[in-house]
């Protein structure tokens, strides 16, 4: 057992928190000869890495891809992916200098990452360079004219290479490789516009005489052929059994104490408590929160508690920072300067960052593909490493402490995207027909069939018009800017201090719910009130305050029945999936108290309503199986209330996504049922593929509803079954009891 497991086994307050330990041995190394070997000057620069054999799994790559096959290889952190499309983008530039690769990332710090990595390999055939948004123009102008391996984002790509293609016509017409590094990441609505872009550049490459090979990398999830096909549109083989060495892996599952009050400890305060524990040790620790401001809190509450020169080895890391920020912070934990880091997912994906001891994740992170890659960032290769996952209020973090071979024993969950979303499509047809007039069978041959009818509703409102035939932008300037791909709405909005210096943004989808007026923003540690929000303008005004509450929204929804696509029954519940319109209005907000969560104040917000249109499934309830399962007419608000909150917590269990990726509503009449029902609906317009999932699923999802809500040992309902950290109606009325009876008795 670990040391420092044993110690925490031995001292009686923590000893009770320790719900499962889990050791994994660790797994011998599985090599593979190459024939043809590589040539023998990218050997010897392998070998002056250390790497002298090829593991099964990046001989399987490279054999796929020198053949011209589709591929995406699939392993966990640390073992040695990357080499399945270095090997090969090398191997071309050294047969032909002038063949050209583009590889793409999700964050800016994987591609800079791999530059450095590349480099490393010494080839001066090959000159690689980073393209993204911190790139000045003289160095963007120097890449167009020499590099022949560019790395660069799914959003660059988009927004900085594809509409101005002609500049780059010389490495587009020479194309050999596209690599799509982190596979697993490009899901929901961000996966479904990337699969949009991926089609464009496809038509682009095409029209310059190229066709490319397509490589991607992917941690463990349940379908990765299928998304790496549903990205690109073409066939892909699957390289999946991880050959490479791994050290034996400790994982501990914490389960903080609840109080009288069937409330759990923080499991921020927790997870600050072992991650200084740890840094006083001299581990070298990651600590994962979910959110921004969960990375702030825990830095802020951690340099509290260490002395000075400690105090000094630890960071925050997270989305929103500017690039010189984050670059620093990059810089001091590979050279081992920080002791602790504190970060969101993105510090997640295989960027380098030296040797790690400890990671700590603070809440399940949504999904056993992202579990797994947070703790593969300790102990890479063959060291020893801990893992810690401190759980929070949420059924889904309780189930697994419950549950713990379903952590360590499921099956990866499905990623799930939708490209033919109406919203994502129609933005990148625009994008399209400005880079080059489509012929309506190119538009079919590029998007699929769907496109038909969108083409005309897009001619029709004057977005595109038609001339000799062809689709051709009707705006001025490029579309692509005005396009968000990691959300459905427009660009980011900018958050700034008194003194109009950027501090963040935030996307359009949770702007009014994160940061109205009144809110409390977290950066670096530092705490502001938002004091405006200018939608016109896209501007978010706040004054630094170190407050000492917390603000949480109030919201209203509605939902309107478009369409039902899927019907049946679970059970005796009507079960059903559709289109559906909903308006969310963000009303108010309280303030509460940090401590102890006591409310403060209320107030109210005048913001207007946000409407969209995505996809749902719903369950109705008759009057009999009402009447059977004994819940009166005042018990039932509460009772199906509580069933769409433990629905929407266990969702996850069946498909990558977490709660904040959907939605839901419950009602004891509804005009579109005319009965009780409840809803859980895709958060984002046009859907992201996660109600598909989740009606196939439905038997299964309801029973593993009913499951966690029986084992919580709660009495009348706590965060670990019913109540939402994202309840619009401050988690009123919950009836756990009724919701009980109600399942079993509709379940059998």
């Amino acid at each position: 057992m670990h040391p420092v497991v044993e110690a925490w086994l031995a001292d009686p307050e923590r000893a009770g928190r320790i719900a499962h330990v889990e050791t994994v041995p660790e797994r011998r190394a599985i090599y593979e000869e190459l024939d043809p070997p590589l040539p023998g000057r990218l050997a010897q620069a392998l070998s002056d890495r250390g790497i002298d054999r090829l593991y099964r799994h990046q001989a399987q790559a490279i054999k796929r891809a020198r053949a011209g096959a589709h591929t995406v290889v699939v392993a966990g952190t640390a073992s040695g992916k990357s080499l399945g499309y270095q090997v090969p983008i090398a191997e071309a530039a050294l047969a032909d200098r002038t063949a050209t690769a583009i590889m793409l990332f999700p964050t800016k710090a994987l591609a800079r990452d791999q530059f450095r990595s590349l480099h490393t390999l010494g080839i001066p055939e090959m000159t690689p360079v980073v393209y993204d948004g911190d790139t000045d123009s003289d160095a963007r102008a120097w890449a167009r004219r020499h590099a022949n391996v560019v790395m660069t984002n799914p959003d660059m790509l988009h927004v900085g290479i594809l509409p101005s293609h002609g500049k780059w016509a010389t490495f587009f017409r020479r194309l050999r490789f596209v690599v799509i590094d982190e596979v697993h990441v490009l899901r929901g609505i961000f996966g479904s516009h990337v699969g949009n872009v991926l089609r464009r550049l496809r038509r682009v490459a095409r029209h310059y005489g190229a066709d490319p090979t397509f490589l991607g990398s992917s941690a463990t999830i349940g379908n990765p052929g299928e998304l790496m096909s549903t990205l690109t549109g073409l066939p892909v083989e699957v390289v999946e059994q991880d050959t490479s060495p791994a050290g034996v892996r400790h994982y501990v599952l914490w389960n903080p104490e609840m109080d009288e009050d069937d409330q759990r400890r923080s499991a921020l305060a927790e997870t600050t408590d072992l991650f200084v524990d740890l840094v006083r040790r001299g581990e070298h620790t990651i600590a994962f929160a979910r959110s921004r401001k969960g990375v702030e809190l825990i830095y802020r509450w951690a340099r509290e508690r260490l002395d000075g020169e400690l105090a000094a080895r630890i960071a925050p890391y997270r989305a929103g920072y500017l690039a010189e920020e984050r670059r620093a912070v990059e810089q001091r934990l590979f050279s081992g300067e920080l002791l602790g880091v504190i970060a969101t997912n993105a510090l997640e994906l295989g960027i380098d960052v030296g040797g790690l001891d400890a990671a700590i994740v603070a809440t399940f992170p949504g999904t056993v593909a992202s579990f797994r890659q947070q703790t593969g960032r300790a102990g890479r290769s063959t060291d020893e490493s801990l893992s810690v996952l401190v759980a929070g209020q949420d059924a889904l973090d309780q189930w697994y402490m419950n549950h713990p071979e379903d952590l360590f024993g499921r099956p990866s969950e499905a990623a799930v995207i939708n490209p033919s979303n109406p919203h994502v499509l129609a933005n990148h047809m625009g994008c399209a027909a400005y880079e080059i007039p489509m012929l309506s069978n190119d538009a079919v041959a590029t998007f699929g069939p769907e496109v038909e009818s969108l083409a005309a509703d897009l001619v029709g409102e004057g977005t595109l018009r038609v001339r000799n035939g062809r689709l051709l932008w009707a705006g001025r300037g490029a579309p692509a800017p005005a396009i968000d791909i990691r959300t459905t709405g427009g660009p980011p909005y900018t958050i700034v201090d008194e003194a109009d210096e950027v501090i963040g943004t935030v996307d359009e989808n949770r702007v009014f719910s994160q940061a109205h007026p009144g809110a409390v923003y977290l950066h670096q540690g530092d705490s502001y009130v938002i004091e405006d929000l200018d939608v016109e303008n896209r501007l978010v005004r706040a004054r630094a305050d170190e407050v000492g509450y917390y603000t949480q929204p109030e919201e209203d929804t509605d939902i309107d029945v478009l369409e039902v696509l899927a019907k049946g029954t679970v059970g005796r519940f009507g079960h059903r999936l559709g289109q559906v319109e909903v308006e969310a209005h963000v009303t108010g907000f309280k303030r509460k108290k940090i401590g102890d969560r006591s409310v403060i104040s209320y107030e109210p917000l005048d913001l207007p309503p946000r409407r969209f249109t995505t996809q749902a499934i719903w369950f109705t309830v008759d009057e009999k199986l009402i009447r059977d399962a004994g819940v009166s007419a005042a018990d039932l608000p509460g009772t199906l209330h509580a069933a769409e909150h433990t629905g929407i917590a266990m969702l996850p269990l069946f498909a990558i996504c977490d709660r904040w990726d959907i939605g839901g509503l419950s009602t004891p009449y509804h005009p579109a049922t005319g009965m009780p029902v409840w809803f859980i609906y895709d958060g984002y317009p046009g859907g992201a593929g996660i109600a598909p999932i989740a009606y196939a699923a439905g038997r299964r999802h309801l029973r593993a509803t009913l499951e966690a809500l029986r084992t919580c040992p709660c009495d009348a309902g706590c965060p670990s079954c019913v109540q939402s950290p994202k309840c619009g109606n401050f988690n009123e009325p919950l009836d756990k009891a009724g919701a009980i009876r109600l399942l079993e008795v509709g379940l059998g």
